[in-house]
């Protein structure tokens, strides 16, 4: 397995290759698919041998781009059954600021918009990953984010989308800039410590990052 990174606006789409496999994890802001698609070919991934985009949750950032993949490879778009409504009209839901950075732009970020996609797959419980794309992992709900928020794991690879985010300058792991229920966010922080991902040794979050397990234990609790 190989994990290739590609950043735009800040925020991480993650492709994972499994033999010919490729599975997408997010998939960036709707204006980005395009520039993605090369980017993913300038690294020698052909985007025709996606097999999913899983969207860890439907903000515009993570979900704006999975229509694109969906239309023009027919990749099946996975996502958390509690998001089927933002997927459905393409509009960010409650946005909560968790620190200054998030209170300066959350205007903004509520005001992003996409094409509604629909899912193929849509995940409200602990879901195997390879019948869906050949990729051998999980998918785990978790919802404190959004009500449809997903983590994969996949080998020692953990990808949390914004169940948490790295440091902006630094390695560890802190609170995403927007959470509404905090103590929710980390009881689900410390559920995937504890049972979800025991085996991951790395967690790719969609922003900043990766973050090794021993700096989300410091950050969340043991």
């Amino acid at each position: 397995m190989s994990v290739h990174t590609f950043t735009a606006d800040n925020t991480n789409v993650h492709v994972v290759a499994q033999g010919r496999s490729l599975v997408m994890i997010d998939s960036g802001y709707e204006r980005g698919a395009a520039a993605l698609d090369a980017a993913m070919r300038a690294e020698g991934l052909d985007p025709a041998d996606l097999r999913a985009v899983v969207v860890t949750h439907g903000h515009a950032d993570h979900a704006g781009g999975a229509r694109y993949f969906q239309q023009r490879y027919g990749a099946r778009v996975v996502a958390g059954s509690g998001d089927r409504g933002m997927l459905s009209t393409g509009h960010n839901e409650r946005l909560c600021p968790t620190g200054l950075i998030a209170r300066l732009r959350v205007s903004t970020d509520r005001s992003a918009i996409y094409t509604p996609t629909t899912p193929a797959v849509a995940v409200g419980d602990v879901t195997s990953l390879a019948p869906i794309t050949g990729v051998d992992g999980q998918v785990i709900p978790l919802p404190s984010h959004t009500p449809g928020s997903l983590v994969v794991v996949i080998g020692g690879a953990a990808f949390v989308g914004d169940l948490f985010r790295g440091e902006i300058v630094g390695s560890g792991a802190t609170e995403h800039f927007y959470m509404c229920d905090l103590a929710a966010n980390r009881a689900d922080i410390q559920r995937l410590m504890g049972d979800g991902a025991l085996g991951a040794v790395v967690f790719f979050p969609g922003h900043f990052g990766p973050v090794e397990r021993a700096d989300v234990l410091d950050a969340f609790g043991r």
